[in-house]
């Protein structure tokens, strides 16, 4: 674990955390230790935010066997819309002549649904000769489903909520759609509309 210093990073690794500070390259136990001793609980409940399923999600949940959250920005190219705040801090934050620098361009948002790759979330299996297809879930989200507790397009979606707002929870007793917030992508939904 390293702390950093004015955006620093100290060279030398720490042999655990103080707060309050900034740290970054820790793991698990120098965090849980630090939990632990802030909240007097042996096993303290903790809510994990993260994008990369690789060095967020599935070492929280695997190790730390933390409830995850899961930062999808791909849900907005699937027709979840972008939240009120985000569309506001994106008015704020960037010029008016970078508005549209994608679409300016010829290029699509990052969160676009790729026309050679198509859906992050489900993709078009053919079995058999090719003549017969079905929509399967593709790795990513079938890890989405098994690793994070829910999934959201941003942080901005769930800031104003209350603290006690109960959110859906991806279960495998539950349909596919069930997890995401505010509301499942496009391709997920007319998966399960399929299936039924």
């Amino acid at each position: 674990m390293e702390r950093d210093v004015n955006d620093v990073e100290e060279v030398e690794g720490l042999p655990s955390l103080d707060k309050p500070g900034w740290y970054s390259q820790g793991n698990w136990p120098h965090l849980h230790e630090l939990l632990k001793t802030m909240t007097g609980k042996q096993e303290p409940m903790v809510a994990y935010f993260g994008d990369s399923m690789r060095s967020d999600i599935f070492p929280a949940t695997t190790f730390g066997k933390w409830e995850t959250v899961m930062i999808v920005e791909e849900m907005e190219g699937e027709g979840v819309p972008k939240s009120d705040a985000a569309m506001s801090n994106e008015a704020q934050v960037e010029p008016q002549e970078m508005r549209g620098k994608f679409e300016g361009q010829g290029m699509k948002s990052p969160s676009a649904v790729s026309n050679q790759w198509g859906s992050y979330f489900v993709d078009v299996h053919r079995s058999g000769g090719g003549d017969e297809e079905h929509q399967i879930l593709t790795w990513c989200c079938h890890c989405i489903h098994s690793y994070s507790t829910m999934a959201i397009p941003s942080v901005e979606h769930i800031a104003d909520l209350p603290l006690d707002y109960k959110f859906p929870r991806f279960s495998p007793d539950k349909p596919c759609t069930v997890g995401y917030y505010p509301r499942p992508p496009d391709s997920v939904l007319k998966m399960c509309e399929d299936l039924s």
